[in-house]
């Protein structure tokens, strides 16, 4: 029979993390199933398979701490089967792509201490600005699934969940230091209080920097985090409330990464060839070491970014001057700025024997751009060209030539006394976010082996997205790397009538109401367990745009001061779609899940899970506006899954092992596609492509032969394919044969493992990893290679010395100088513009970590 215990809250921070401990606290809660007689925990080299009903892998701190120091946690998981993770270099700060048996990172549920980090507008996961690894307690991934009191819209492909370390009881300090490969320097300082008041409260508090040089081309990765937790017990029964904190900066240069026509301008349509390519004969990007080394070090071809500039325009004086040229391709306006942060809240509350309350709650902020340069011109003369037309070379003609505001047609922009000069200008996209989460649920205990609860989530989201324009510096540098937003910074872009100069103005509000239910229950002497939920989620959208919508234009609007009969008399083409306030848009669903697992013996089970996922259409694309009907293009319907798995499970002290197959059904998959319009131009808009069937088989199995050595291995086999092709909505034109094509970015084949052994005071251990060959479009006519990637890390303990937690490691990041393509930029066809990330090269760092 099962017995729930929390004797307290001591004991309850020490069995947890043997739990499926990551996610809301109602769901942990839920979840802790503490056997009295003490059974032994499993795992091997600090991933554990729990005997959940649901499709789940967890890895602990054990293996977190044995990677790259600062690496993102979205990494750490590249070694559960089912899981592919690019990074864009090697240590993190750059962000990277993430897949789940074949949904990307935008249909994926992110989550840390239970609230939600996915971004509100377009789902999208930012790998580079997660908790600190050394403050992670462990990470957990539902596959297809998510809890029911997730505060997620777009879930489809399942969920990851990590939580944060709990303070300890006495008064401690942890120091590391890293330094390596690309000159990259990393502090990490965390302070633990220790039990302070006679109420047992306790806290940490944390710091780290890390610094280093792109390792190809020009730019600096800057990364700084601050930490804070403080955890306060209540009472004797594993009650408690702990408030959190993070605040995280990223100061970015973004690498700059190869088309397919760069490629082939390097090595010559011998090796790339500019026709044959079909999705009956698909070309495979499969580049011999020599070639790829030729790509990766080749400084001809616009991709790799210039380190410096200069702008004529900032020399001064009458006469006409032109920053068409200049500084179009320079890394100082290639960057990626972020400033992120929230507060949390977590507690428990006993009310009563069989009733416990849970609550969590936060308050977060996001603010963000992809930097990005424009020329402006000063007057509409400039703006066309001798026959009349749009001017090319990027000059912004419909939406930014009319600084006059239908007061002036001309303004001086740099202010050298006239308006005959085209102008490079700092033209980001910035997005702010303000969001609310708030988890609040009861869990009532019917007896021993049965459990209710219920949950409500709300989730809301303030995400203001603007594109304000600011002068470069002689050097081509921005003054403020959020360029005018808000009106602040030097240098800020005015138009006659002294607004800030715009090319997108949206205000949008992303909010969730879910109610939902969960029944647990244990049968036959706890052989049995069973789960029981349902979800339903109320989305609501409420979007309103500042600007006029350019025809043909997917995000960038019309934004200016000019009345509406102004702009039809000045406007260049009579179709713009005039600003709105507040249009909604709703979506809800009704989504039940049910896992089971028995035991047939004390080491054995079998369980089977179904869960229904849902992932709404992204705010973001929702402002996108036909040049015909000047209203919305045709909208895609939420996307919908049934995800089935099955499995078997054998857990002892000396095996873990797991072999799990399972199919997904998915309706509306959403593709983004370029689209030509009724009144000519052309969009990208999001489609809907019908169904997808997914089906595979993930096994992983752990051996500990002796104390001093653990092994690791897995695999996973991924079948995903369209079944339908895409199609125009008006017209019922098929726009894209994807029928029967392959998921984009998925490898078929996935394996890999760990070895490590230890002999104080040595420890080694090295992990490799084997990506299959991905198809780069949708129609399944470009394909990049498989690759193969080993990992080394290996620390030496100075407790013998008593110097006790203290030690240096050393991590080597792809040993054997694999090279590949790792973060692929998607299209539909090979004609699209498909981009390719280069894989990092070998990387060396060496650290020393002190803990007293």
């Amino acid at each position: 029979m099962r017995k729930t215990l929390f004797c307290s809250a001591a004991l309850a921070a020490l069995v947890l993390p043997a739990t499926a401990h990551a996610q809301s606290t109602g769901t942990v809660d839920a979840e802790t199933d503490i056997v009295v007689s003490g059974q032994r925990s499993t795992g091997v080299n600090g991933i554990q398979t729990p005997d959940s009903p649901k499709a789940k892998a967890v890895l602990t701190q054990e293996l977190i701490e044995r990677r790259t120091p600062g690496q993102t946690i979205l990494d750490t998981i590249n070694l559960v089967p089912g899981v592919n993770f690019t990074n864009s270099d090697p240590y993190g700060g750059s962000g990277g792509q993430l897949r789940i048996r074949g949904f990307d990172g935008n249909r994926i549920s992110l989550t840390f201490d239970g609230i939600p980090l996915n971004d509100s507008g377009n789902y999208a996961i930012y790998s580079n600005q997660q908790l600190d690894p050394e403050l992670i307690e462990q990470v957990n991934v539902n596959f297809g699934a998510t809890d029911v009191d997730s505060p997620t819209a777009s879930a489809s492909g399942g969920t990851v969940n990590y939580r944060s370390v709990m303070p300890k009881d006495k008064l401690g300090a942890t120091m590391a230091y890293s330094h390596g490969t690309n000159d990259m320097n990393r502090f990490f300082a965390k302070l633990d209080t220790g039990v302070f008041t006679s109420f047992g409260t306790k806290a940490w508090i944390s710091a780290s920097e890390q610094r280093y040089d792109q390792f190809r081309g020009s730019g600096e990765i800057n990364k700084q985090q601050y930490n804070a937790k403080i955890y306060q017990p209540i009472g004797s029964k594993g009650d408690f409330i702990a408030f959190g904190a993070n605040y995280n900066q990223n100061r970015n240069s973004s690498y700059s990464n190869p088309t397919l026509a760069n490629i082939r301008t390097t090595l010559g349509t011998a090796v790339v060839p500019t026709t044959g390519i079909t999705s009956d004969t698909p070309y495979t990007l499969d580049l011999s070491n020599s070639q790829y080394d030729t790509v990766f070090d080749d400084k001809t071809n616009a991709y790799l970014y210039d380190s410096t500039c200069s702008l004529p325009s900032a020399s001064g004086g009458a006469g006409s001057q032109s920053d068409k040229t200049a500084c179009s391709n320079v890394a100082s306006t290639a960057i990626n700025p972020s400033n992120t942060g929230n507060f949390r809240v977590n507690s428990r509350y006993t009310l009563t024997d069989k009733l416990i309350f849970t609550f969590d709650g936060a308050y977060s902020f996001t603010r963000a751009n992809g930097g990005g340069s424009a020329v402006l011109a000063e007057s509409d003369a400039n703006a066309t060209n001798a026959a009349g037309t749009a001017a090319a070379t990027s000059v912004y003609t419909y939406q930014l030539q009319r600084l006059g505001a239908g007061v002036a047609s001309t303004v001086d922009i740099n202010g050298d006394g006239d308006t005959l000069d085209y102008v490079r200008v700092y033209l980001p996209s910035n997005t702010r976010t303000q969001r609310f989460t708030a988890i609040a649920g009861l869990r009532y205990d019917l007896d021993a082996d049965n459990t209710v609860r219920f949950a409500y989530t709300w989730d809301r989201a303030r995400h203001r997205q603007t594109g304000e324009a600011s002068l470069l510096d002689a050097a081509g540098n921005p003054y403020s790397v959020f360029s005018a937003l808000d009106g602040e910074g030097e240098g800020a872009v005015l138009d006659a009538a002294g607004n800030v100069v715009n090319k997108r103005n949206h205000l949008s509000y992303a909010i969730l109401h879910q109610v939902s239910g969960e029944y647990r229950g244990s049968y036959f002497d706890d052989a049995l367990k069973l789960a029981v939920g349902l979800r339903a989620p109320f989305f609501r959208r409420n979007l309103t745009n500042y600007c006029y919508t350019i025809p043909g234009n997917s995000s960038d609007g019309y934004c200016t001061s000019q009345t509406a009969a102004q702009v039809a008399a000045n406007a260049t083409t009579a179709a713009y779609g005039a600003p709105y306030k507040n249009r909604i848009k709703s979506y809800n669903a009704v989504l039940p899940n049910v896992g089971a697992t028995y035991s047939f013996t004390p080491n054995a089970s079998i369980f089977a899970s179904y869960a229904k996922g849902f992932s709404a259409p992204r705010t973001d694309n929702l402002y996108a506006f036909d040049d015909v009907t000047i209203a919305p293009v045709a909208e895609v319907k939420p996307e919908k899954t049934d995800s089935f798995d099955l499995g078997l499970r054998y857990s002892s002290r000396l095996i873990q092992a797991q072999l799990a197959g399972w199919y997904i059904h998915y309706d509306n998959r959403i593709i983004s596609m370029l689209t030509t319009l009724e009144g000519g131009g052309t969009l990208t808009t999001d489609r809907n492509v019908g169904t997808v069937k997914s089906k595979g088989v993930d096994a992983s199995l752990g051996i500990t032969p002796i104390r001093n050595i653990s092994l690791y291995g897995f695999v996973s086999y991924i079948d995903a394919k369209l079944q339908d092709n895409a199609v125009d909505p008006t017209t019922g034109a098929i726009t894209a044969a994807t029928a029967g094509k392959f998921v984009v970015e998925t490898p078929k084949w996935q394996y890999g493992g760990r070895v490590q052994a230890s002999f104080d005071p040595v420890s080694i251990g090295a992990q490799v990893k084997h990506v299959g060959q991905r198809y780069v479009t949708d129609v399944n006519d470009l394909i990049a290679a498989g690759y193969t990637t080993v990992d080394l890390d290996a620390r030496f303990d100075l407790a013998f010395a008593g110097l006790d937690k203290t030690f240096f490691q050393l991590n080597v990041s792809n040993l054997f100088n694999e090279r590949y393509f790792g973060n692929l930029s998607t299209g539909t066809t090979a004609a699209s513009t498909t981009r390719y990330t280069f894989g990092a090269p070998r990387t060396f760092i060496g650290s020393v970590h002190f803990e007293f």
